[in-house]
């Protein structure tokens, strides 16, 4: 509780701040006027994926999370992330580059929650860009056992010691000598949970200033791990 109050705070702080400030000077100039309630409406924005995340979390950890889970091809739902995502690439004048071979073997999960978890791992991949000059690679490779995704930027890394720390609730990390990126700490643990309900892991790959490689597994269908397990004894 203390951590989410203490989330809650910064943001509120923000809007209210603002609003106070746009309340006394009814005559502020049109440009700071436009500024402030530019600040208000993402400040609102951050607030509201704050709550829906944390609330989000506590379903998941409590075990009243709804899942829908399916056979899905997985190409589909990173095609689908990625095309969500793009203009956040735009944005930074970035590239993504796909990696993603056809016909690989269906995997069983929730097709809604694994896209929550490429949007995390892209936007937060975004982040930590390089202003025209970023890059993100997104694979997608058939294991013995699942698939697996790898999202690969080319930005600043994470150092050893903050390569856990990052799974951890409303935990961000970041160079000291610039202001931490904005968010709200939870999309990674909520990505990691999502996968390990079906099976799979995520991890980070990282050396300091070499960028960053965050990798999931899920595993096969039963039906389709089945038919390969005939495949190879044929």
């Amino acid at each position: 509780m203390s951590s989410v109050t203490h989330e809650l705070r910064t943001p509120l702080t923000s809007i209210r701040a603002f609003s106070e400030l746009l309340r006394d000077d009814p005559k502020m100039h049109l440009a700071d006027r436009e500024r402030f309630l530019g600040l208000i409406v993402s400040e609102a924005e951050r607030l509201t994926r704050l709550i829906n995340q944390t609330l989000d979390l506590a379903k998941i950890e409590s075990g009243r999370a709804d899942w829908n889970g399916c056979e899905l091809d997985l190409k589909e739902v990173i095609e689908q992330s990625v095309a969500a995502t793009g203009q956040l690439f735009r944005e930074k004048g970035a590239l993504v580059e796909l990696d993603l071979p056809d016909n690989l073997p269906r995997i069983l999960a929730d097709r809604d929650r694994l896209i929550q978890v490429m949007l995390n791992l892209l936007s937060n991949a975004v982040k930590f860009l390089a202003p025209g000059s970023g890059r993100v690679t997104v694979m997608l490779r058939m294991l013995a056992d699942g698939l697996e995704v790898s999202v690969a930027d080319n930005g600043p890394g994470i150092r050893p010691e903050d390569q856990q720390l990052i799974f951890e609730k409303f935990r961000q990390v970041g160079d000291t000598l610039t202001a931490k990126p904005s968010g709200t700490g939870l999309g990674l643990p909520i990505s990691r949970r999502i996968v390990e309900h079906f099976g799979g892991r995520l991890w980070v790959e990282s050396v300091p200033g070499d960028g960053a490689t965050f990798r999931f597994t899920l595993p096969f269908a039963p039906v389709q791990e089945q038919a390969l397990a005939q495949a190879a004894a044929a």
